[in-house]
């Protein structure tokens, strides 16, 4: 547990930085006014979920959980001082569960509060709307995050294949078919937004126990890979 709390603390310092901090700044602002402006619209409740839906879960949650999660060790593998943990006598499993721990601690209220902010604004905090987009957030911010933390040790260009994964992938090829869409972690935030507001979307077709079980185990996952990597990794 000293080693696990000793990582997750080095982590955590590390995470908020200036232009990190601005970003969410900016994200939270720019959501707030959004949903001020939905107000005017006829039906807004359809709106605000679809922009949680899309624009949230779809863009803003993944970029945010991207630049978070692949920094956490990714910042050490670019510089090269990965090695100075790396060598220290910790198992690889506690290094990985730490960082990604550490990540997501930051990356779920970062992500909530502009999601937060556009449905407060909008003035649709009943109807589970609130309720759903909080729940579909935390549970969308652990699974990406963690698979984000995972890939700043993979690649040396962690945010480059981040953004590629998230505009290709998560925008475009899974949602040209189902069979790709289950492979979105998208899709099964979107399913648990849409059945807590009773909205139909369009890329909301996952089962109700995997909209909770699916996310959770990818983070299980995500930290067994990060101890791997860590594990057969050579460092420099």
């Amino acid at each position: 547990m000293k080693s696990f709390l000793a990582i997750y603390k080095l982590v955590l310092r590390h995470q908020l930085t200036r232009g990190r901090v601005i970003l969410i700044g900016l994200a939270i602002a720019l959501c707030g006014l959004l949903g001020f402006l939905f107000r005017n619209d006829g039906d807004t409740k359809s709106v605000t979920v679809g922009f949680v839906s899309v624009a949230g879960l779809g863009l803003i949650i993944p970029v945010i959980s991207l630049l978070l999660g692949s920094g956490a060790m990714g910042d050490w593998h670019n510089d090269e001082t990965l090695v100075y943990v790396w060598l220290r006598p910790v198992r690889r499993l506690v290094i990985g569960a730490g960082a990604i721990a550490a990540a997501i601690t930051v990356a779920v209220p970062a992500n909530l509060l502009p999601m937060i902010a556009a449905v407060t604004m909008a003035q649709q905090t009943g109807e589970g709307v609130l309720s759903g987009t909080i729940r579909a957030t935390v549970l969308v911010t652990l699974a990406y995050t963690s698979v984000f933390t995972v890939l700043g040790i993979v690649v040396r260009k962690p945010l480059a294949f981040g953004l590629i994964y998230i505009f290709i992938w998560e925008f475009f090829v899974s949602r040209a078919a189902d069979g790709a869409a289950r492979l979105s972690i998208n899709s099964y935030g979107a399913s648990m937004l849409s059945r807590a507001t009773d909205i139909s979307l369009d890329f909301a077709g996952r089962a109700e126990w995997a909209t909770n079980v699916v996310p959770i185990t990818i983070t299980v996952v995500a930290t067994g890979l990060a101890a791997l990597r860590l594990q057969r990794m050579e460092v420099a």
